[in-house]
């Protein structure tokens, strides 16, 4: 087990772009390592960061600019994801990456805009929508040199520094600190519904994603969805669907017409996959959320999630690998790109199995969730080969030369 340091310092509280500019240009002449907060709502993900002080971005609040038409936003690093979706939602607009709200971290609907960035979470639209870093059109930070730059523009056509925001996002605030972001919204589509196939195996279910999305009919969503996990659904028709086979859970959005028009012909093209169930759009909705914050394997004092990435061909023989291990619940979502898995605590709380399982087919399995010691005495990420480590840290020191923001949040030295 990895010692690290409790910040001992007062934390320090960031009043504005020129405060966080003097917070950390002052916290580098010191050499002062900093934990680096918003809301805190995702401070379980990653390592436990090795700090004196905690940096706090809380005061970073407030959508600046929001031009619908133009399809961006504009906020400070710190406002709260639930006041951005609002805005959106009255304007008939999202986020299309589907964000994660907070539950899989016990806080639902409590993150920031930068914290999603940061971490580079999205859920089951993603398949289709890209991830958050997609959607990141440009920042203003400050590095841990204590210097501050921008990157990116207000339009996607124009590529100034849009790998530099793909660099940002995903970072968990190891290389600099975002105080302003620039985003992509996306319309709101009219109608929605899903498509539920309970086939007689995983693999089934698979195969019936697999149709859905190589047809015309364009789903945003495709999961599969065993019984261990749908009887932890608040949702009836998911638990009745899924009680003695595993369910394709496939989504369709857009104007209402067209979304009836395609379940039905969906409907048609999966007969031979297995009974079916409709769910229309706010039972749809409900179900989607339920896939994107991880409600159906909650938190548990004696359990840890874990997240799988992996080539959605191989996803679903994947998943039913993984639920022969004793004890062990796990869903496959992105039409089987990702999958969650909670495993009993304890040992290594399957470490060593999940990534000798994912290994031969080139994903990585990361931990999401788990008490502290157990963070502590894990690789939190997938470990990195010893080249890819050596170009990670080299990317940390240029950004980050004295390894004062978030140390060890990733891997050690960065």
């Amino acid at each position: 087990m990895r010692a690290f340091t409790t910040p001992t310092l007062p934390p320090r509280d960031v009043r504005d772009a020129d405060d966080l500019l003097e917070a950390i240009a002052s916290a580098a002449a010191s050499r002062t390592r900093l934990d680096v907060q918003g809301l805190g709502s995702r401070k379980h993900l990653g390592r436990a960061t090795d700090a004196d002080q905690v940096l706090s971005l809380v005061s970073l609040s407030g959508i600046t600019t929001y031009e619908p038409d133009e399809l961006v936003l504009m906020a400070k690093a710190a406002t709260p994801l639930s006041e951005i979706l609002k805005a959106l939602d009255d304007a008939g607009q999202m986020l299309a990456f589907d964000p994660q709200l907070g539950a899989m971290t016990h806080e639902a609907a409590q993150g920031t805009i930068g914290g999603v960035m940061a971490t580079n979470l999205s859920g089951p639209r993603r398949m289709v929508a890209g991830a958050a870093r997609d959607f990141l059109l440009g920042f203003n930070a400050v590095s841990g040199r204590g210097e501050a730059f921008q990157s990116g523009s207000r339009v996607m056509k124009n590529v100034t520094g849009y790998d530099l925001s793909k660099l940002m996002a995903g970072s968990f605030g190891t290389l600099a600190v975002m105080h302003d972001v620039t985003i992509k919204t996306m319309p709101k589509p009219e109608d929605a519904a899903s498509l539920l196939v309970a086939a007689p195996s995983i693999e089934q279910a698979g195969a019936a994603i697999r149709a859905a999305l190589a047809s015309s009919f364009e789903p945003t969503a495709g999961a599969i969805v065993p019984p261990k996990v749908a009887v932890f659904s608040d949702q009836k028709k998911l638990k009745e669907a899924a009680q003695n086979f595993p369910v394709a859970v496939i989504r369709v959005e857009g104007f209402a017409v067209s979304v009836k028009n395609r379940i039905d012909a969906l409907s048609g093209l999966l007969k031979g996959h297995g009974e079916q169930m409709v769910l229309a759009k706010e039972e749809s909705d409900l179900v989607q959320a339920e896939l994107r914050e991880n409600t159906m394997i909650p938190p548990q004092n004696n359990r840890v999630t874990w997240k799988i990435s992996c080539p959605p061909a191989v996803g679903a023989p994947l998943l039913d690998d993984i639920l022969k291990r004793p004890n062990c619940r796990a869903y496959a979502d992105w039409a089987g790109g990702l999958i969650w898995v909670s495993h009993p605590s304890g040992g290594d709380s399957g470490a060593e199995a999940l990534r000798k399982l994912v290994a031969p087919h080139g994903g990585h399995v990361t931990l999401i969730n788990a008490p502290e010691n157990i963070r502590m005495a894990l690789d939190v990420f997938e470990p990195q080969p010893a080249p890819l480590h050596e170009l990670a840290c080299r990317v940390k020191a240029s950004f980050d030369p004295l390894g004062i923001l978030n140390p060890g949040r990733m891997y050690d030295g960065i």
